[in-house]
């Protein structure tokens, strides 16, 4: 098996839309890298299945700061050093007639994304991106999503006018700097819109698109590869609750694809069957999913405690509580609550359910804190020593790779990476 790293983000998107024009319909799945099993899992299922692997590692996920993102302390560099090893493990560089596609993709970099910058100066927020997309570059990474839709301090003005501006100086600087380290070209994702919400009209987005490529064009920038878009979708707690937009879903890309851009659709998670397989028939290229993932890994991580807990009792690994007061105390799960549900810390200690809930939805964000880390190994020694599960790691494995392939099968993945593949060789 071996890694095609001759096509790129433009070939794949290109080569989607090619696939469509002779029916063949699909749409890409990026993947938010929450844990080490939402990076080993799609990779062997790509092997499997055939599809390629698209990674979208935010800013607090993976970070150039002092002790790396919240997962595992990855920093752009270690993130691609892990996804490599993982690739090696399975044989990947080796010489096989099975090929297989992956990117690694900085999600959401702009300013005032990561949690605690979110009361920064505007200049210092942008010296901070700055610094993000340099490690990017650095590590190797080949898709840049440039996202300034985020709501800055009342001390800063923003407005389409200016984020547009933004956006095009942060990728201006992407470009001197990857030319400046001899990097190869990488691919960009545009937006001028928060990516949750109320979706837009086709007008408005046509001239948003027109905007900001009239500007790229003008400094002599590449053309970016992807645009976001809302169709409606918003995640809250353990639901969609956004209410997905059709018209605008079948509209948008069509936009789209008039300035030979594929469309982008964030917060695509819990999202019913039904909708997620009109996905390709609407002609939207890819969508990120990740928290619903990362929600049935600990899900399952708890469904595996809750057996040790009845084995064993009190000398359990009592993983659930150990994990529910580290979200408390650390995970941001304040922004993952609806508006009727704007629970306290206090309150969340005296409502069972509810505290349940808020874990299944952050625990990703605690899965490295030491006493939560000491608790899951705890928790597969104890299962292993009392014959109640063999390979409890592997149980975990298979849920997160049964949500995975929800979104695999609905969007038409299956066999994927051999159509790309030839459809590249042939044009």
């Amino acid at each position: 098996m071996s890694l095609r790293d001759d096509i790129s983000l433009v070939d794949l998107v290109r080569t989607t839309d090619r696939l469509a024009e002779k029916g063949d319909r699909i749409t890409q799945l990026g993947i938010c890298p929450m844990s080490e099993e939402l990076i080993r899992a799609p990779i062997e299922l790509a092997l499997e299945y055939d599809f390629p692997v698209l990674f979208i590692a935010s800013r607090n996920q993976v970070s150039e700061d002092e002790g790396g993102g919240y997962v595992m302390g990855l920093t752009p560099e270690t993130f691609v050093q892990k996804i490599l090893d993982i690739e090696d493990s399975l044989g990947l560089n080796g010489d096989s007639s099975t090929d297989y596609t992956r990117f690694i993709s900085i999600d959401h970099c702009g300013p005032w994304y990561k949690e605690r910058e979110r009361k920064l100066a505007e200049e210092e927020a942008i010296k901070s991106v700055k610094n993000t997309l340099v490690a990017c570059l650095e590590a190797g990474y080949s898709g840049f999503h440039i996202d300034c839709s985020f709501k800055p301090p009342l001390s800063v003005q923003m407005n389409e006018e200016k984020m547009i501006e933004l956006t095009v100086d942060l990728i201006e600087f992407t470009e001197r700097k990857r030319i400046a380290l001899k990097k190869g070209t990488v691919s960009y994702e545009i937006g001028t819109e928060e990516t949750a919400g109320k979706s837009v009209s086709p007008e408005h987005f046509n001239s948003s698109i027109e905007s900001m490529l009239s500007e790229i064009e003008k400094r002599g920038l590449p053309e970016p590869v992807f645009v976001v878009g809302r169709t409606g979708a918003e995640i809250k707690m353990l639901e969609n609750v956004g209410g997905f937009d059709y018209t605008s879903a079948s509209s948008l890309p069509e936009v789209a694809r008039e300035f030979h851009l594929g469309f982008k659709e964030h917060n695509a998670d819990y999202l019913s069957d039904p909708i997620l397989s009109l996905h390709p028939h609407y002609g939207i290229t890819a969508a990120n999913v990740g928290p619903c993932f990362a929600a049935e890994q600990t899900r399952a991580l708890l469904g595996l405690a809750a057996i040790e807990k009845r084995k064993m009792g009190k000398d359990s690994s009592n993983l659930y509580q150990v994990m529910s007061e580290a979200v408390l105390e650390k995970a941001p799960f304040h922004k993952w609550l609806r508006r009727k549900d704007e629970w306290t810390v206090d309150e969340l200690q005296k409502k069972s359910a509810e505290l349940l809930a808020v874990t299944l939805v952050c625990g990703h964000y605690v899965y490295y804190d030491e006493k939560v880390r000491e608790a899951i190994d705890r928790l597969y020694s104890n299962l292993k020593k009392y014959g109640l599960f063999e390979n409890p790691e592997t149980c975990v494995m298979k849920a997160v790779k049964k949500a995975i392939m929800r979104y695999v099968d609905a969007f038409n993945l299956q066999g994927s990476t051999s159509k790309i593949i030839k459809v590249t060789k042939d044009s």
